[in-house]
């Protein structure tokens, strides 16, 4: 397969999923990264799929754009998923999903792996949670991570330190787009891109970044099933301020 940007352009910060015979469907461009491609095969391997269905990888390559040599262009080939995504779906369905969406999320972070922030394998964490354009760095221990965030927050006199917390699996982008309803019945969650092994209170940080009316059902049936501590609390304040920061300027 060969894809020339120079006919059919792709932005830097996409990835379109094209639909292929045989029941494959294909992802591609720049942000089909390695990291993704690792994630949501050990999230399809560790995740039971009578709570949720992940797509299954079939194979991943990446080769360099030719018109943009600085880019690895990356090509995920996966399991096609029938169904209509939550999104598509009237919105009382919606509001009956709410709690086993909460479910699906608490039991993702049933999933423990590596000892290391971020995708699986390694890479630069993706996503709105680190602001505008992504971490920008690749961390290697939960030290990197903590000072990452203390870095942001210095400005008042704050700091984190996530040690004590056990780093599970966490989607960072669980919205109605990403959730297939399939015929049976079952739920499969799409687009691991954000994803990664980072503590909880990531995941639910990412989750309140949903305003429309929809979410704050989500939001609400998280909050009832996913319990955080005080210090849980205020750590997760305080990821939102170095969001925050890192939209304002460059650190």
């Amino acid at each position: 397969m060969v894809h020339d940007r120079k006919q059919n352009p792709i932005k830097k910060d996409t990835s379109p999923v094209v639909r292929l015979p045989g029941g494959i469907v294909v992802k591609l461009g720049p942000t089909a990264t390695p990291g993704l491609t690792a994630t949501q095969q050990y999230a399809h391997q560790h995740l039971d799929p009578k709570i949720v269905r992940v797509p299954q990888v079939y194979r991943y390559f990446q080769c360099q754009d030719p018109s943009e040599p600085v880019w690895l262009f990356g090509y995920l080939f996966m399991e096609y998923i029938p169904g209509k995504t939550l999104d598509e779906l009237d919105v009382d369905v919606y509001k009956d999903m709410t709690e086993r969406l909460a479910g699906i999320v608490s039991h993702l972070h049933s999933v423990r792996g590596r000892n290391v922030p971020g995708p699986v394998g390694g890479g630069v964490p993706r996503g709105n949670i680190w602001g505008y354009h992504d971490a920008e760095t690749e961390f290697g221990s939960v030290e990197d991570l903590n000072a990452w965030v203390n870095r942001r927050i210095a400005v008042i006199n704050k700091s984190v330190d996530f040690k004590s917390y056990p780093l599970v699996l966490c989607h960072l982008d669980v919205c109605r787009r990403n959730i297939i309803l399939m015929e049976d019945g079952s739920l499969c969650l799409l687009d691991w891109g954000f994803a990664g092994f980072l503590p909880r209170i990531y995941e639910v940080a990412a989750i309140e970044f949903y305003f429309d009316e929809h979410s704050e059902m989500f939001r609400q049936a998280v909050n009832e099933t996913i319990v955080l501590t005080d210090q849980e609390k205020k750590d997760l304040v305080l990821i939102q301020r170095a969001r925050a920061a890192s939209m304002r300027c460059a650190l």
